[in-house]
């Protein structure tokens, strides 16, 4: 760790506004490490379990990792192979592992943190920027059509469940409201913005706070 320390960006999303692809143009730009699925590989690989049984008992709490399995289906990840588990773990093992990797994570690198509430876990990092992206609900179900074959009432009910268990989890593990402005620096509206609008707010914003730190 440097002496000033590393600059972390955490961003919250809604599902299917484009939150990630957005992380991944600031991180890309800035030269910053990336860290989405890897904070959940790591951690359970470090529990022992495989990454369906991670997603069931994360499923559990927030369906966080639910939308991760939606995107093996409709993707191809990097394939991953964890032994299996040997124990039992809870969904709050999990969180506590990967509070703890994205902790690492952001003392050793200048990252970008997809999802995980990295808000609520490294709310107390000198030199984070926290975000919420969000957008209308109907750009999110054209964004989510745009890239999978799914109607629109199928789009608008994956689209309301990830909101719900997201909103469960947030409550669970941070004791707070997802929605509450207060927990970020900045929110955007990836519709008003434009997705390539948003990351150069981003962007902006972590110049500002690369300055202060050298100031």
């Amino acid at each position: 760790m440097t002496e000033k320390g590393k600059t972390v960006i955490t961003i919250s999303r809604q599902f299917s506004c484009g939150g990630a692809y957005i992380g991944h143009l600031v991180a890309k730009r800035l030269g910053y490490k990336y860290a989405e699925r890897e904070v959940l590989y790591q951690a359970a690989g470090e529990l022992g379990i495989d990454i369906p049984e991670a997603a069931k008992l994360d499923e559990c709490c927030s369906g966080l990792v639910a939308d991760l399995m939606k995107s093996f289906i409709y993707g191809t990840p990097e394939a991953v192979y964890f032994p299996p588990s040997r124990r039992p773990v809870y969904d709050e093992d999990l969180f506590q592992t990967e509070c703890r990797i994205m902790k690492a994570i952001a003392e050793q690198y200048n990252a970008v943190i997809i999802g995980h509430c990295g808000f609520s876990v490294l709310r107390d990092h000198p030199w984070a920027l926290h975000v919420f992206v969000h957008a209308p609900m109907e750009f999110r179900i054209k964004r989510l059509q745009q890239f999978h074959e799914v109607t629109t009432e199928q789009a608008r009910e994956d689209i309301e469940e990830s909101d719900r268990r997201r909103e469960k989890f947030i409550r669970k593990m941070a004791g707070s409201d997802r929605y509450d402005a207060r927990n970020y620096h900045v929110t955007i509206d990836a519709q008003a913005a434009g997705l390539e609008g948003a990351q150069q707010i981003i962007v902006e914003l972590v110049e500002k706070i690369n300055r202060d730190k050298e100031a």
